[in-house]
């Protein structure tokens, strides 16, 4: 055990300045690899008959942080030192600062008073409290700083939509020819004889994003696309569409469906009749196959698409013993008076163990991203982090008049990102997930990088006019 102690310091001080070296000369050389896990690996372990430890916990068990969280610090401290040596650089996220300056601020008031109260400190910073927030925000801040120039953006465009393409592919083959997903608790818990392609909302994510980006190129109405680009993009949608489908997931189904009223509102009113016809088809078809393939088994064949689609949240079951919402009550009755402050990054709560038995006796977390916070750090961590998202939706709407056809998709990437994983922050457990988080984080860094490239890559204003009918830049 000393020797291995050794040995991570050693490596630690030879790794560690040429990783700060690496971030402040060429941060897309960091980001890039870092984007690359996040979408090829899946977090999520739920559901397996044998767990294994994922790529998201190596070095735990001598760290105590994992190695990809220990990188992430290292990428956020190096983004501070690049602001404290060139301090008149223009803010990454102003708007956001001082809520990312609010939560670090709470987590420190946490770890002085869950020290103070005996508490191991690794307990007080752990996955299940609300460290991952921090992790949002500083994945976030880096992701901003790493692609500031067009090229850069290209890049990551490019990482981005081959990755996407790549990890579809990946889950339908092996739900075609293969027993498709490993983590799939409804075979695998509940007995339930189907396949998923994807469990790891993370995984949705992706697929869905780039499904967006395909429908997004194919409704823009300033752009041309020949016969042969048209045709691909509709196959890639479709084949992105078909792993979320398949995945049986409904936070995803209505997060993609959130994604494509956004495309709905941004378009010109002449084509929104041919869109909604789209939609309706491909939204309608993915309905479908969800309740054959997941939801006639949750309803038990009886009642229609929404009544199956709730089918643990209906009205008439009772919040006591039946209803998916028990959890909540269960969580804000422990929650107690302490509803300012929480019960700290270490609260537990207490409930009925037979209906909360799927929690396998932990009970450190909740299923809603929100209440999540307001167990462990009260309305005073919630504020703070729906100011963030706040925020971030003013920036989107107030700077998007501005911003020319490719920043456009960029910043509409990154609010339809948002919208995709509102029902998640809802009804499920990013908070304790590092990969979501960081997600997040990527998804809220579009927007703010399209408003850098405003800056950075700007033509001269006499090349440009604005259609004010499509609201895109055209070439003179």
């Amino acid at each position: 055990m000393l020797f291995n102690t050794i040995a991570v310091t050693l490596l630690a001080l030879i790794t560690i300045p040429i990783v700060i070296t690496l971030c402040l000369r060429s941060p897309h050389l960091v980001a890039l690899p870092m984007i690359a896990v996040l979408f090829i690996f899946s977090s999520s372990n739920w559901g397996q008959l044998q767990v294994e430890n994922t790529i998201y916990a190596r070095g735990v068990g001598v760290l105590n942080f994992s190695l990809l969280n220990v990188l992430l610090f290292v990428m956020g401290f190096s983004v501070l030192l690049k602001k404290l040596a060139s301090p008149h650089t223009a803010r990454l996220a102003p708007q956001i600062s001082p809520y990312f300056i609010g939560f670090s601020a709470l987590l420190i008031a946490h770890i002085i008073v869950g020290s103070l109260s005996d508490i191991p400190f690794f307990d007080i910073v752990g996955n299940k409290g609300a460290i991952n927030v921090l992790n949002m925000l500083l994945f976030m801040y880096f992701i901003i700083m790493a692609f500031q120039s067009e090229k850069h953006q290209k890049s990551l465009m490019a990482v981005i939509i081959l990755l996407a393409g790549s990890r579809a592919i990946f889950g339908l083959v092996r739900y075609f020819l293969f027993e498709g997903d490993s983590a799939n608790p409804y075979r695998n818990f509940e007995g339930l004889d189907m396949k998923l392609v994807f469990f790891d909302i993370g995984d949705n994510f992706v697929a869905c994003i780039a499904a967006f980006w395909a429908a997004w190129w194919l409704t823009a109405p300033s752009v041309k696309l020949s016969t042969l680009n048209r045709i691909s993009l509709y196959i890639f949608m479709g084949v992105e569409i078909a792993s979320v489908a398949l995945s049986f997931r409904r936070s995803s189904l209505i997060g993609l469906a959130l994604m494509f009223v956004l495309l709905l509102y941004r378009m010109p009113s002449k084509h929104r009749s041919q869109f909604l016809l789209l939609a309706a088809v491909v939204l309608l078809t993915t309905a479908v196959i969800f309740f054959q393939q997941r939801l006639q088994y949750a309803s038990k064949g009886d009642g229609n698409f929404i009544s199956a689609l709730i089918y643990d949240i209906a009205p008439e079951k009772n919040i006591e013993s039946e209803n998916r919402f028990y959890e909540l009550l269960a969580a804000a009755r422990s929650v107690g008076n302490h509803w300012l402050t929480g019960l700290g990054t270490w609260g537990t709560f207490t409930g009925d163990q037979e209906i909360l038995s799927y929690h396998l006796g932990k009970f450190d977390f909740i299923h809603s991203g929100f209440g999540h916070l307001v167990l462990k750090t009260g309305l005073i961590g919630l504020l703070l982090f729906c100011g963030i998202l706040i925020q971030f939706t003013k920036h989107y709407f107030k700077r998007y008049k501005v911003f020319s056809i490719k920043e456009r998709l960029l910043a509409d990437l990154g609010f339809a990102g948002l919208l995709f994983w509102l029902p998640t922050l809802l009804i499920g457990t990013p908070m304790i997930e590092f990969r979501s988080m960081l997600l997040i984080g990527l998804t809220l860094a579009l927007p703010y990088i399209a408003s850098s490239a405003v800056t950075n890559n700007r033509r001269p204003a006499q090349f440009q006019k604005t259609d004010h009918h499509t609201g895109h830049y055209a070439h003179t």
